[in-house]
């Protein structure tokens, strides 16, 4: 299916709206103008066929709805026999183009004069507008005036046509109509050609933008230069282009150092596994001592293994979360290192008498415990303290060591994949559990000094989305 384009459709669409909507406008006046013009001359054509032969003022009516304006606008008749003779008014006139006017109008009804009588219409006469509407009456000619009387015996049928000039009300809508015109085809030319330009120019900034994240996407050349536009949304589009750059690049560092740190954590123990390999061959190394070196060294290389493909499992499914006690999970994780602790004289304490209740992913929260464990028996002198605290919204998980502490110009990147401090094993364990830390919806935090180091895990008491991807292992 072919797709549309935006930027045509967002040209034309608000073109077409535009033009119609002018156009409407025009109509509109037009309908406004004939009804205005109809409703001031209706009233002075109704009054003058029902009193004609007298002499009447609106004021004096009983029709309350009569309109002022009615009594300015003039209306004359002519008077036709049933021979189709005109009869009044008789001449002299006093202006010739009066009697081209009647003439003109007898000659215009002569054809259909019953059209006229249900409803006044408009007729061009000389080029003059009138507003004109006919009926038949009974009366007779008095010097020259047309009497009606329906009672006397000398009246005769008569055809009465009314005219009112509107000739000066049309060409003022006439000019009006020109004007309007012409602010109407000049606004709605301004307008289109508003559009176009702003169109435009958005279309060279969506082609620059373009062009721009092609080169981002082009490995080993180098990217053009940021775009700039003059619309706030496309620049907001260019800067998340620009950040996402950056964390592209970031993370390609990232997976060059993992590559770089993981061959040559494996390097150094193959190493040394092939070297006390040949000397068992050759028999220049005792079997006892190379066989503790390679179980030594292959262990190294098995902690590292299991170390990246959790890694990989965590990163690739979704959490598992359930309501568990976290103290009691602590206390287990505790007790499953205390050997460990015991062969290096660390003594481990476990201060969680209270349950606490959260929701989480047990081998993930187990596996965050384990690192933030296994990294205080690393560097503890004699003594690793586990608490847990809860107040109205947090569960405050800390773990704490009585070690020299970390060097200042490590501190900010310890949680950093793959960055290694002093006394550092793999530069994994601690990154992966502020990752784990973040998945649920928390945080890892650390102090640390002369005295020790202190880690601190902020988990939410608040119930998360169940999800039905869970982590096998």
């Amino acid at each position: 299916m072919k797709k549309k384009k935006l930027l045509h459709r967002i040209f034309v669409v608000p073109s077409f709206i535009v033009l119609f909507s002018l156009l409407a406008v025009f109509i509109l006046f037009q309908i406004i103008s004939d009804q205005y013009v109809k409703a001031l001359t209706s009233d002075a054509l109704k009054n003058e066929m029902d009193n004609i032969g007298s002499v009447t003022f609106f004021a004096e009516s009983d029709d309350e709805d009569v309109e002022d304006t009615a009594l300015i606008v003039p209306v004359m008749h002519l008077v036709i026999d049933a021979g189709g003779n005109l009869v009044s008014p008789t001449p002299p006139w006093y202006y010739d183009y009066e009697v081209k006017t009647a003439s003109a109008l007898a000659g215009i009804i002569a054809d259909s004069p019953d059209a006229y009588k249900d409803s006044h219409h408009k007729l061009n006469v000389n080029d003059n507008f009138y507003l004109v509407q006919a009926g038949d009456y009974k009366g007779f000619i008095e010097n020259g005036v047309f009497v009606p009387d329906n009672e006397s015996k000398d009246s005769k049928d008569y055809y009465v046509l009314f005219y009112i000039n509107i000739t000066p009300m049309q060409k003022f809508i006439d000019r009006v109509n020109l004007v309007l015109m012409a602010a109407l085809v000049l606004s709605g030319i301004g307008s289109i050609f508003f559009l176009f330009l702003t169109t435009r120019q958005a279309n060279k900034d969506f082609e620059a933008l373009k062009d721009y994240l092609i080169s981002i996407g082009k490995k080993g050349r180098e990217s053009l230069a940021s775009p700039e536009s003059n619309y706030s949304e496309i620049e907001a589009v260019i800067t998340t282009v620009n950040e996402m750059s950056e964390m592209l690049a970031e993370s390609e560092n990232i997976q060059k150092r993992f590559f770089q740190n993981a061959s040559h954590e494996l390097k150094t123990p193959l190493m040394s596994i092939q070297g006390y390999a040949e000397g068992i061959k050759y028999h220049v190394i005792p079997k006892e001592e190379a066989t503790d070196v390679i179980l030594k060294e292959s262990a190294k290389m098995a902690d590292l293994i299991n170390e990246i493909l959790f890694l990989s499992k965590m990163e690739a499914c979704e959490p598992e979360f359930e309501d568990v006690d976290i103290s009691a999970i602590i206390a287990e994780v505790a007790d499953n290192f205390r050997l460990m602790a015991k062969e290096k004289n660390i003594n481990i304490i476990c201060e969680t008498k209270t349950a606490s209740i959260v929701s989480a992913d047990v081998k993930l929260i187990e596996r965050l415990i384990s690192n933030l464990l296994s990294n205080g028996i690393r560097y503890a002198k004699s003594e690793i303290t586990l608490s847990c605290e809860t107040s109205d919204k947090e569960t405050i998980i800390k773990v704490s060591d009585d070690g020299d502490g970390i060097d200042k110009e490590d501190i900010p990147h310890i949680f950093e994949r793959f960055y290694k401090g002093k006394g550092g094993k793999f530069g994994i364990g601690l990154s992966m559990a502020s990752d784990i830390a973040k998945l649920h919806k928390g945080r890892l935090e650390v102090v640390s000094g002369e005295n020790g180091t202190i880690f601190t895990l902020i988990l939410p008491q608040i119930s998360h989305t169940f999800s039905k991807n869970s982590l096998h292992f």
